[in-house]
């Protein structure tokens, strides 16, 4: 890809980055899925740093109580849906960018397809049955995956990489919630959800170029308290996802 290096110029001058990590950024395929309180923050600074490939996974529509924290839409979207809405304002953000989307649901038959294509997924969904298809689908197809998940004031973060047989999103929750838990059923803070989503596009950029990232730790985030920490995440030996790696 040849692109003017200008507009990352003072990314090229981190370290760990320079020109050899931003062809590595450039020539990297991310698929985000879920472009919502997550996904926005996660896939606009994805496409700041210039990750070449984004795909864009969300068959929603844009609803008014989406606005407090989807900062990829505003008033005027309502009712469209989100994921032609989000490859117009990335590809105008930064024109180095190409946006693939799949405005569909994911599901059994179509998510490895999908997942095959890329370097990293990026869990940016609301609810654990979404989260469990994509963890059993990532670590099919041995595709590293960036977990993040807010309620409330609080948030969490992990990575998983398949080739590594690192433990799995089933590992921290290995039973789903007696009550189905979702964006529409408990309240949000969409600057929480902005700091994860960050978070997620931070983790996946530093998994690309090759850096420590949060393989078997869990980081869990209290906004009200403004506090980080990281736990140590022990593969089960009875998870019926990882524990066939």
């Amino acid at each position: 890809m040849q692109i003017s290096l200008e507009r990352y110029k003072r990314q090229l001058l981190l370290e760990n980055i320079g020109k050899c990590g931003q062809q590595k950024l450039f020539n990297a395929k991310v698929l985000v899925c879920g472009a919502g309180g997550l996904g926005g923050p996660a896939l606009t600074y994805l496409a700041a740093a210039g990750i070449g490939n984004i795909g864009l996974c969300d068959f929603d529509v844009v609803e008014p109580s989406n606005l407090n924290r989807q900062i990829l839409y505003n008033h005027v979207d309502i009712e469209k849906q989100k994921a032609y809405i989000a490859k117009e304002r990335l590809e105008n953000f930064n024109p180095d960018v190409k946006v693939k989307v799949y405005p569909e649901k994911l599901t059994e038959k179509n998510i490895s397809d999908i997942f095959k294509n890329y370097d990293v997924v990026i869990d940016a969904v609301d609810n654990f049955q979404s989260r469990y298809l994509i963890n059993a689908a990532a670590y099919k197809s041995f595709v590293p995956l960036v977990c993040g998940a807010v309620c409330e004031f609080e948030g969490i973060l992990t990575v998983i990489v398949p080739k590594e047989n690192t433990s799995c999103f089933q590992c921290i929750y290995p039973l789903k919630p007696s009550s189905e838990l979702t964006s529409k059923t408990f309240g949000i803070l969409g600057a929480t959800a902005g700091i994860i989503g960050s978070m997620q596009a931070l983790e996946s950029i530093k998994f690309i170029l090759g850096l420590h990232c949060l393989k078997n730790k869990l980081l869990v985030f209290n906004g009200i308290e403004n506090t980080y920490r990281i736990k140590d995440v022990l593969k089960r030996k009875d998870c019926p996802i990882c524990r066939q790696g």
